[in-house]
């Protein structure tokens, strides 16, 4: 589906009525939830005892209450009362290979078996790891690897800060970059400021200037204005658009990124936390063939495996890093992590990425994706009262229902609006998790290169079942 339309119908959908489901077949739903996942309810009950909110996972379907999970294979999940789950969470993104994959898990095993999770000092796995990104990635030539995303991005702030000299920092909004201090602006849906923010000073993000996804105007005069306070040090952009797609970029958008990057002594850093090895062996870059002077990095490059992060590009920008006791002070960037770069972690990626080209997954993925959004557009059009759609970006699938991340907060009753199509979309998500299918917050959904047909058949059974609970109008 081309940008275009894909705009032009999340705008009918954000100003069309929406289509709750009755009352009292919500009630039912719920009911039916609770009866088959009591175990789990039970957990909840005694995490609220000793956990924040209960539940530590944001990803996590919380409508009526989280499901604690006993194990994945495959593309199935089994929840502790032992209901079955086609799996389109995949751990947020990172889990391409499929879950408990066996030949990467016997590994993991093994090493851990015969020489222990971690030592603390270097490992032959931090080059192995580091030279398979590269040749996924052959426009990177160093690597720093951190804890998660969320470092990568706050370490390629600070990298880009020494390396140009300037200050400020462009980030889109719409655009999700970890919860670093810099980045808690303009959250989930464009134009909500700092409404995510609380506990950060106003003063951490002082620096930061936000931009409407796909505002080419505004992007160039945020450029122009910053030329006289502090100059823009860095670009940073979710390569395939905000919430891993949500808000997609314009086909040129990533192109005129770079351009005024160049044009103004900026760097590029290009956020492929969730697009690395997923929208292509090669990561976003190889998909949109921009090359960017940063690299952030996470989810698959450890596939589930903890301390999962890296920074990487250009061997002339790393090199303004400085970490350890040894290391140059004053004009580099400090950046550390105890369990950085750990034996366990470089391992689990260097196999994974390994495994990843070997089987050929980004592509498996990806076919099966398009398959499942055909046949789920075609399903939508058996209900010409909806206006549901869906789109994919190769293993990523965005489905619109409500489309509460594209409401446009200028409307006077904008926050009610998101609210409102958010509780819908979860009420969505309940009918279909009843039927054993587990998307990721009402809008998303993630392939693996393990999905088959009979994921296929119950996918589109859980989704018709939906269909069929919402009174026509």
């Amino acid at each position: 589906m081309e940008y275009e339309e894909i705009i032009q119908r999340k705008k009918n959908i954000t100003e069309s009525p929406v289509h709750p489901l009755p009352e009292e077949t919500v009630h039912r739903l719920v009911k039916e939830f609770t009866q088959c996942r009591m175990r789990s309810k039970q957990l909840y009950e005694e995490a609220k005892t000793c956990l924040t909110e209960g539940v530590q996972h944001n990803l996590s379907p919380t409508f009526p209450f989280p499901l604690a999970m006993d194990h994945g294979e495959g593309y199935k999940l089994y929840d502790v009362d032992g209901n079955e789950y086609i799996d389109y969470l995949m751990c947020g993104a990172p889990i391409i290979l499929g879950h408990h994959f066996k030949p990467l898990d016997e590994k993991i095993a093994e090493h851990i078996r015969t020489k222990g999770p971690t030592t603390g000092l270097t490992s032959e796995y931090e080059i192995l790891a580091a030279k398979q990104i590269k040749k996924m990635m052959p426009t990177i030539e160093k690597i720093r690897f951190v804890q998660s995303g969320s470092e990568a991005i706050m370490a390629a702030l600070r990298i880009a800060r020494v390396k140009t000299g300037h200050r400020k920092i462009i980030k889109i909004d719409g655009n999700y970059h970890g919860w670093g201090d810099q980045t808690v602006i303009g959250l989930h849906v464009p134009g909500t400021g700092m409404m995510m923010s609380a506990g950060i000073p106003p003063e951490c993000l002082a620096n930061t200037i936000t931009v409407m996804p796909n505002d080419f105007q505004g992007l160039r005069k945020a450029f122009i204005d910053a030329e006289q306070q502090g100059k823009v040090a860095a670009c940073l952009v979710e390569a395939n658009g905000g919430e891993a797609g949500t808000h997609p970029v314009h086909p040129e958008w990533n192109r005129y990124v770079r351009e005024l990057c160049d044009e103004y002594g900026s760097l590029m850093i290009m956020d492929e936390v969730i697009t690395g090895f997923r929208l292509a062996k090669g990561g976003a870059q190889e998909y949109y063939n921009v090359k960017p002077d940063l690299v952030t990095l996470g989810k698959i490059l450890m596939h589930g495996y903890p301390s999962c992060g890296a920074v990487a590009g250009r061997s002339d920008v790393l090199e303004v890093l400085a970490g350890g006791e040894g290391s140059a002070a004053g004009s580099h960037a400090f950046v550390a992590g105890t369990m950085a770069a750990n034996a366990l972690s470089t391992m689990a990626c260097y196999y994974a990425l390994k495994y990843v080209d070997e089987y050929n997954a980004s592509e498996k993925a990806a076919a099966y994706a398009e398959k499942l959004t055909s046949k789920l557009n075609s399903l939508f059009e058996t209900r010409p009262d909806l206006p549901f759609f869906a789109y994919n970006q190769r293993s990523i699938i965005i489905y619109d229902t409500t489309a509460f991340f594209s409401v446009d907060v200028r409307r006077p009753d904008a926050l009610m609006q998101v609210m409102n199509r958010m509780k819908i979309a979860k009420t969505y998500q309940l009918a279909i998790l009843n039927k054993g299918v587990m998307t990721l917050a009402g809008s998303r959904m993630y392939t693996c290169m393990q999905h088959d047909e009979y994921a296929l058949e119950k996918t589109l059974e859980a989704w018709e079942y939906l269909l069929s609970l919402i009174p026509k109008k």
